[in-house]
């Protein structure tokens, strides 16, 4: 925006061109009208935004978990944008309008801290599950203090629930009981580990696992 006494165009308002003039505080503005799309719904565009909602649905129910599990991974940014570029490009599946989540490529983190083996969970009740995985902490930079981080996703209620540090590596077992309205819902469940090391404002790769994707669990009694 610029503003002009007299002048070729002198004090106007309205536009000529691609420039406007009007007042403001007295004073005579000019600006550049942009530049219009002259169709802002082709296909290509609308596959774009469809894919951008999708994966953005998602991701914000998750946000505490990827702005810990994709903090190594900023570049210029923040730990959501690195995480909605990653899993832009790996875990959104098909064209516009046919696009689906591929919940077994999506990542709520990124690192090389050794992941949970033997990683499993069983339904226990409308509301609960039961994880159990083998106490690994003795493989090379693994610790049985490391810190298990949860993330559960409803798709159909685009809706989600984190559980932060709740159990170590060493505990080899864990019962996670969701909110009252949870109950009966179809989840996708996934899980990474972070050091307590790593537990600060600075995050390492070495101080974090990649998420794991345990499938789609049906609570029910």
């Amino acid at each position: 925006m610029a503003t002009h006494r007299q002048g070729v165009l002198g004090g106007f308002k309205g536009r000529i061109g691609n420039i406007v003039g009007s007042s403001w505080n007295g004073q005579n503005v000019m600006r550049i009208r942009p530049a219009s799309v002259s169709n802002p719904r082709t296909p290509a565009q609308q596959n774009i935004r469809s894919r951008f909602a999708l994966m953005g649905r998602l991701l914000s129910t998750q946000r505490r978990l990827v702005n810990i599990g994709f903090k190594a991974y900023v570049e210029g940014g923040t730990a959501f944008n690195a995480a909605m570029k990653y899993n832009l490009a790996n875990a959104v599946a098909g064209e516009y309008p046919d696009l689906s989540l591929d919940f077994s490529q999506l990542r709520l983190s990124r690192g090389t801290l050794p992941v949970l083996t033997g990683l499993q969970a069983v339904v226990s009740s409308s509301l609960s599950f039961d994880l159990t995985w083998t106490d690994n902490s003795s493989m090379s930079q693994a610790g049985p203090d490391d810190l298990l981080m949860i993330g559960v996703y409803d798709p159909e209620t685009a809706s989600g629930y984190n559980l932060m540090g709740a159990f170590k590596r060493s505990d080899a077992s864990g019962s996670v009981t969701l909110p009252d309205n949870w109950a009966n819902r179809q989840i996708e469940l996934f899980v990474f580990v972070v050091s307590p090391l790593g537990m600060g404002q600075l995050y390492s790769k070495e101080s974090i696992s990649e998420s794991t994707y345990l499938g789609t669990l049906q609570l029910t009694d």
